[in-house]
C-alpha cells in the first residue's frame, strides 16, 4: 500500500512543524466551518470509502466551484494525478468542486510539434540520448527563454480558447477522466500539473482577468501546481507566479526556493495517489473516511493574499 509520506527536515530550510491550514478563495467562499489541513490524497482504502466516493458522485447537486487541471499525456503520472485529485475532491467536499481535466497540448495545440508532445514523448523515451540533449538544454538559461517565447509566439490564443472555455458536464466527463467546468463559466481556479503548464497559463489567466490589459499583473483566479516527479524536477515546474506550489520531497522543495518561490507559497505533502493507495496512516493500514457532512477546508479551500 503506498503512503503520502510526510517530510524530512533539510539542512538549511526550516520546515513548519504544522502545515498550514488555508483559508476560503473569495471567488469561491464557503460557510463551512474549517478542519485542520488535510490534503486529499491522503485517504483510506476500504470498500466503505470507495462506496462513498461512487456515492458522492451520484447524490452530489450541480457543483459550487470549477477547477480546471491541465496537463499533458506525457507519461502516465500527469493524468494520474489528476485524477486522484479530482476523485479525492469528490469524497471530501462532495458537490463543491467540478474537475475539468484537459491535456491542453494534444487537444489545443495549433500544429506540430505542439500538438505531438505525446507520440515526440514516446520516441524520447525510446532513445535516451534524445531525451537527455532536449532535457538538458530546456533547463538552460537560453533554452527556458526560447520555450517560453516560442510557447506565448504560437499557443497563447489557442490555450487561451481553452483555458477560457465554459463547463458542460454533459460533454466532458462522462468517460471518468474530465468533467467540464459547471454552470457554463470558466474555471474558478487552475491548477497544473505538468512541467509545461505553468508559464503560459500563467499569462493567460491574467490576461482573462484583466480582460485582455495585461499578461503579468492583476491576475485574480488562483493557479496551483502540483509537482509529480519526487526526486528531480525540471526549472519549468516552479514558477514564482504561483499562488501555491505542492512539492513531494525535501529535495524539491529546496529546488523550488533555489527557483525563487517564497516559503508561503511551498506546501510539502507526498505525491497524489489513486483511489486505491488511499491510506492516512503511517503503516498504510486502512482509515476511516471522512463522511460526507463532515465540515473541512480541505486543500483548494484557499484565500490568496487574505
Amino acid at each position: 500500500t503506498a503512503y503520502a509520506f510526510s517530510p524530512r527536515s533539510a539542512v538549511g530550510v526550516e520546515r513548519p512543524s504544522v502545515r498550514p491550514a488555508i483559508a476560503a478563495p473569495s471567488t469561491a467562499a464557503s460557510s463551512s466551518a474549517p478542519l485542520p489541513f488535510h490534503p486529499p490524497w491522503l485517504l483510506a482504502s476500504t470498500s466503505s470509502f470507495n462506496a462513498a466516493l461512487f456515492a458522492a458522485k451520484a447524490s452530489a447537486p450541480a457543483p459550487e466551484h470549477t477547477i480546471q487541471i491541465l496537463m499533458s499525456d506525457t507519461g502516465g503520472g500527469h493524468r494520474a494525478s489528476a485524477n486522484a485529485i479530482r476523485d479525492a475532491l469528490d469524497v471530501l467536499h462532495p458537490g463543491k468542486f467540478e474537475c475539468d481535466i484537459v491535456d491542453i497540448y494534444t487537444d489545443y495545440g495549433p500544429f506540430f510539434p505542439y500538438d505531438s508532445y505525446v507520440p515526440l514523448y514516446k520516441i524520447m523515451a525510446e532513445y535516451s540520448f534524445l531525451w537527455d540533449a532536449f532535457y538538458h538544454f530546456g533547463c538552460t538559461p537560453f533554452g527556458l527563454w526560447l520555450n517560453e517565447f516560442l510557447l506565448e509566439a504560437f499557443c497563447f490564443d489557442p490555450f487561451k480558447d481553452c483555458m477560457s472555455r465554459p463547463g458542460d458536464p454533459a460533454k466532458r466527463g462522462e468517460e471518468g477522466e474530465g468533467g467540464g467546468g459547471g454552470a457554463g463559466r470558466r474555471a474558478d481556479m487552475v491548477v497544473s500539473v505538468h512541467p509545461l503548464c505553468q508559464d503560459i497559463p500563467l499569462k493567460i489567466a491574467t490576461s482573462l482577468d484583466t480582460g485582455g490589459k495585461s499578461r503579468t499583473k492583476g491576475r485574480t483566479t488562483p493557479f496551483v501546481t502540483v509537482v509529480t516527479d519526487l526526486g528531480g524536477a525540471h526549472p519549468t515546474w516552479f514558477n514564482k507566479g504561483v499562488d501555491k506550489c505542492f512539492v513531494p520531497s525535501d529535495v524539491l522543495y529546496d529546488a523550488a526556493l533555489n527557483r525563487g518561490l517564497k516559503p508561503h507559497q511551498l506546501i510539502e505533502h507526498g505525491l497524489p495517489i489513486r483511489s486505491g493507495f488511499w491510506s492516512d496512516s503511517p503503516d498504510g493500514g486502512p482509515s476511516k473516511a471522512p463522511p460526507a457532512q463532515e465540515k473541512s477546508k480541505g486543500w483548494f479551500g484557499f484565500n490568496f493574499g487574505g
